[in-house]
């Protein structure tokens, strides 16, 4: 899905807790409780073909809209919000221990086909994922295809998936950090907030986990009064 269609193409809905805090003092802070309900599934999760097949879906992705939330960024100013999530999410960190190991076990003409599929979706680190699934779902079956396609050998998937489960073991509830950068426009951003997201399983040794994802990159604000938003999704504390 393409940068363009980011507002209107929001799936996901939620609420949280914000407090504001940066280039304005914070006023008494408003708390939410709430969620971030993930896009639908996209497919049914279809069962690997082969028994016993380690490996991972992706099973959705789309645009999260993070509803609830009440803020202004002021023209030509930026802002930090922080939310606090009712919800388990891999971390930001996770994410580019992730990609960071791929990226060690290809050759720098393949990863720049990751680079490529970010410049023109609205994915931001997730964008090797979304690659991988031709930006729909994708069985286990499926992502081992195109994983070898990519140039990961049967070792360097293991090692993944192995890793992807480590750190689904893991997964908890997140909060994130959200800094609006408005300084460039003549307008304020409110409203809306939206980012990206992924969620899938993965398997090993005939046990399967749940895993999700957050991208570090959206967009506040509504219609023809945007700004860019950095995201960086931590534990809850």
């Amino acid at each position: 899905m393409h940068r363009r269609g980011l507002l209107k193409s929001a799936a996901a809905v939620a609420l949280g807790t914000v407090a504001k805090s940066g280039f304005a003092k914070a006023q008494d802070t408003t708390r939410y409780t709430g969620n971030i309900l993930f896009p639908p599934l996209i497919q049914p999760h279809i069962p690997a073909l082969a028994a016993g097949i380690d490996g991972f879906s992706i099973d959705a992705q789309g645009y999260g809209s993070i509803t609830g939330v009440t803020y202004t960024t002021p023209a030509h100013s930026d802002a930090d919000y922080h939310v606090d999530l009712k919800i388990s999410s891999l971390t930001s960190a996770d994410v580019t221990n992730l990609n960071n190991l791929i990226q060690g076990m290809v050759s720098a003409s393949q990863w720049q086909k990751v680079r490529d599929y970010e410049a023109t979706h609205a994915s931001a680190n997730l964008s090797y994922w979304g690659f991988l699934s031709g930006g729909g779902g994708a069985s286990y079956d499926k992502t081992h295809e195109a994983a070898s396609g990519f140039g990961l050998s049967e070792e360097n998937q293991r090692t993944i998936v192995n890793a992807m489960t480590e750190i689904a073991k893991n997964m908890s509830r997140v909060a994130v950090d959200v800094h609006v950068r408005n300084s460039a426009n003549d307008y304020a951003v409110g409203g809306n907030m939206i980012v990206f997201t992924i969620a899938g399983s993965v398997r090993v040794n005939n046990q399967t986990r749940q895993w999700r994802m957050i991208a570090n990159k959206g967009v506040g604000g509504s219609g023809d009064e945007t700004a860019p938003v950095d995201t960086n999704v931590v534990r809850l504390n």
